[in-house]
């Protein structure tokens, strides 16, 4: 009464063993192991532990009393390597999935972080934008029939081409691409109404503060861009953890763009 195949238990306990150091590699080793994690444990939990406590127990403890055929061992033993082939399948087939969709993120972040990079340079410069807008701001002061003409700025064109796209980004990136991009289209929006004939006939004072709202606008998207641009490299360098490190410690959209979020151009 030697157990599965006659194998005995020590033959048993040395085969557990190399199963279970599988089991362990495959979860926590390489590249792609929380891909396997995520197949692996929800099986485990869910299917193998229930069915070998239901049927494996037992029967151990009925081979421990009655000599049970060969054949009911090896019935288990071909169900245990049917299981395993579906498990293997499973977990490649995650695991391809998983590294398209990270291509896709990659590409995805690539992408947005030229964009950003550019509205960056458009509405800051090399710092001198606020200097501008103090100087026209002055000027519509001193000259009452002064008015500004504002250019129009598309700075979300890749971001809307790949808005069908965009559950592939990362919640570690994803609510501050968004919030930047709402900030953009703020902007646009504003330039429209400042384009318009009604803003033409406002009162001077209503001009300027409309003008002082969108240069307001202009450097919180700064800030927030920066933000963007930190987020997506970090992410790129050490991956979701990095990513949300980064996260916990960035600027508030009012800070101020002299300082480190303007200086790391990481």
């Amino acid at each position: 009464m030697g157990g599965p195949m006659g194998i005995g238990p020590v033959g048993a306990g040395a085969l557990i063993a190399v199963l279970a150091a599988g089991l362990w590699a495959s979860l926590y080793l390489g590249p792609n192991a929380s891909v396997s994690r995520r197949v692996i444990l929800p099986f485990v939990l869910r299917v193998a532990f229930p069915m070998a406590v239901l049927l494996g127990v037992p029967l151990l403890v009925v081979g421990q009393v009655v000599d049970l055929e060969d054949r009911l061992w090896q019935a288990l033993i071909a169900g245990g390597v049917i299981a395993t082939g579906w498990l293997a399948t499973a977990v490649f087939g995650e695991i391809e999935r998983a590294t398209r969709k990270a291509e896709r993120t990659r590409d995805f972040h690539k992408a947005l972080y030229a964009e950003v990079l550019n509205t960056l340079e458009a509405i800051w410069g090399k710092g001198e934008a606020e200097a501008q807008g103090q100087a026209l701001l002055e000027r519509m002061e001193e000259e009452p029939d002064f008015v500004p003409f504002i250019p129009r700025e598309h700075h979300d064109r890749v971001f809307v081409a790949q808005l069908d796209d965009i559950d592939v980004l990362p919640r570690q990136t994803i609510d501050a691409v968004v919030a930047y991009y709402s900030q953009v289209a703020a902007i646009a929006a504003l330039v429209e109404d400042m384009r318009g004939d009604r803003f033409q006939h406002l009162s001077q004072p209503r001009r300027i503060a409309m003008v002082a709202d969108y240069l307001d606008l202009r450097r919180r998207t700064f800030v927030m861009g920066k933000s963007v641009l930190r987020l997506i490299h970090a992410y790129a360098e050490g991956g979701p953890a990095k990513a949300e490190a980064l996260a916990k410690t960035l600027s508030s959209p009012g800070a101020d763009p002299s300082g480190p979020a303007y200086r790391d151009k990481g």
